[in-house]
This record gives C-alpha cells, sequence and structure tokens, in this order.
C-alpha cells in the first residue's frame, strides 16, 4: 500500500501542473476561427436608429443601403468590402459627400456573395472617381440584399 502511495501522490502533483501549464496556454492563445466556410468583411455603418421610421426619414438622401435591427435597433450600412483599405477608402468617399460613417467587421458565410466581391473590391481599389465607387458601392448592397438577405429567407 506505501508504494502505491508514493506514486499515487507524484501522479497527482504531476496532473496538477501539467493542467496548469495547459490552462495558461490557453488562456493566452488568440483563438482560431470556427468555422473555415466564413469570411470577415468590413461593413461601412451609416447609422443606428431606435425606430424604422425614424430609419426611412434619415435615409431618404442615401442611394441605396442594408439595414439590420439588432436588439430593437435598426443598423444602417452603406458598404461592403473584404480589404481594410478599401473600407478606409469608402469611408473618406462619404467623408466628401458629408456624410460620417464607422467601420464594422462581421463574417459572412456566403461564399457567393464573397466571390462577388472579390469582382466589386478589384474596381475599388483601382479607382479614385466617386462616381464609379458609388455605382459600385451600390452594386454592392443590391447583391448583398439579393443574395445574401434574401437567399437567406429562401
Amino acid at each position: 500500500m506505501k508504494k502505491y502511495l508514493f506514486t499515487f501522490l507524484c501522479s497527482l502533483i504531476i496532473g496538477f501542473f501539467l493542467a496548469n501549464f495547459f490552462i495558461k496556454q490557453y488562456k493566452n492563445s488568440t483563438g482560431i476561427k470556427v468555422s473555415l466556410n466564413s469570411e470577415e468583411l468590413y461593413f461601412i455603418q451609416y447609422g443606428v436608429f431606435s425606430s424604422k421610421e425614424s430609419m426611412e426619414e434619415n435615409t431618404l438622401q442615401l442611394q441605396n443601403y442594408v439595414y439590420n435591427l439588432e436588439d430593437n435597433l435598426y443598423y444602417v450600412y452603406v458598404g461592403i468590402t473584404k480589404d481594410s483599405l478599401i473600407a478606409d477608402k469608402i469611408v473618406e468617399y462619404y467623408k466628401r459627400i458629408n456624410y460620417e460613417t464607422i467601420i464594422k467587421k462581421f463574417n459572412i458565410q456566403n461564399k457567393e456573395f464573397i466571390k462577388l466581391l472579390d469582382n466589386y473590391d478589384n474596381v475599388l481599389s483601382s479607382t479614385d472617381d466617386d462616381i464609379v465607387i458609388a455605382s459600385v458601392l451600390n452594386q454592392i448592397l443590391m447583391k448583398y440584399e439579393e443574395v445574401v438577405i434574401n437567399g437567406s429567407q429562401n
């Protein structure tokens, strides 16, 4: 019995230290993507509104936008991209036409939209023309509504 007691105590002590070591390693970890199918996109947010009527009143001057209802608040987005530099370019575009916007990040799993967004990002990265930027943003938002929002309702 005594010879097993020493082995038992040693294994408990070693197990305790190994468990602490692995827990500390896990706490220091930055994490990994849970889903390989999703991709982080940059959404350009125009504003947050407490009611649909308020949102509609304040977005009359916008050509196109999409919105998301979350916690009884309407979040309005006026641009979507995969590239942080393009997101900055879109924010600057809206600043030039006197709209304050911010950048938010979301993970999207719709492969079809992500593939379309690659093409739109190529155009946006190669232009500084406000008319082209406005046109491409309008197309992106229409495609997002068609493929992601309406596509998920089917």
